[in-house]
């Protein structure tokens, strides 16, 4: 299978999701990517939204609308927390690519993603698509700039993202991991001077481009290590580049691979946890 040619093909499909439902305040609630696209939202709310993990949820007391993403619309403790909810009387929206999911039949409304991939992959297109119906859902404008850039990631990178940023790098890390089966780190902005800049020598730091001057700051200051700045804004801008970056990594390192699809024994075990 050429899942490169699989993953350029998500990558240039249209991602764009109308939500027919609108929200101003809400918590959102997702594992993996899911969580991911929240803390995209959180950011970009400046904390007016909160994302939660659906485990940890179980034990918050929630009063506010709750928009839970899961494209598969299987796992388990999403399932649990939106059953627990609505005996609550709490608004309960799902998000998810499976209209007959578990998911969607316990909650009181639900977002369709129209994704229907040809193989397993890692999530690129239902990443795009559940964050653009989160933006839709709660009337951010989604950034429309496009950078045709491209970083030399190596087997140890550190992202680092402001704001709704922080979302993005956070699921770059979760792409190193789930392609190459490679470690790396995520970090905030100003959280990252403060200690893991001691773990960064001879790595690849990316910094998630917000506008921030202070980001430019630090760029001009690190001459210990190779760092690179997306040359963006906004959160798409920001994926899209990472998403091309592994796409190119996986071109020039001859890996045309899913590593998490090829550790039965770890797969395994993620997928009891999950379903």
């Amino acid at each position: 299978m050429n899942y490169i040619k699989l993953l350029e093909e998500e990558l240039n499909t249209n991602y764009q999701v109308d939500s027919h439902i609108q929200l101003d305040e809400a918590y959102i609630v997702g594992s993996g990517d899911s969580y991911a696209s929240g803390l995209v939202i959180e950011g970009k709310s400046k904390r007016k939204i909160t994302v939660l993990d659906p485990y940890e949820a179980l034990e918050v007391n929630i009063t506010k609308p709750t928009v839970i993403v899961s494209v598969s619309g299987k796992t388990r403790y999403n399932v649990i927390l939106a059953k627990k909810l609505r005996s609550k009387g709490v608004k309960v929206i799902g998000i998810t690519a499976n209209s007959e999911s578990p998911l969607a039949k316990e909650v009181n409304d639900v977002v369709i993603l129209p994704y229907r991939p040809k193989a397993k992959l890692p999530g690129f297109l239902s990443f795009l698509m559940s964050l653009s119906a989160l933006y839709s859902m709660f009337r951010f404008e989604e950034d429309k700039e496009r950078v045709n850039k491209v970083i030399n990631l190596d087997n140890s990178p550190f992202f680092i993202g402001k704001s709704e940023n922080y979302g993005v790098a956070y699921f770059s890390s979760l792409k190193m991991a789930e392609v190459f089966g490679i470690p790396s780190n995520y970090e905030r902005l100003e959280l990252f001077m403060h200690s893991p800049i001691f773990s960064s020598r001879n790595r690849n730091i990316i910094i998630l481009s917000s506008g921030d001057e202070r980001e430019n700051k630090l760029y001009k200051l690190i001459d210990f290590t190779i760092v690179e700045e997306t040359g963006c804004v906004g959160a798409f801008c920001n994926i899209r580049v990472i998403l091309s970056s592994i796409i190119y990594k996986m071109k020039r390192d001859n890996w045309n691979r899913i590593y998490f699809l090829e550790d039965e024994k770890i797969l395994n075990i993620s997928s009891e946890m999950i379903y």
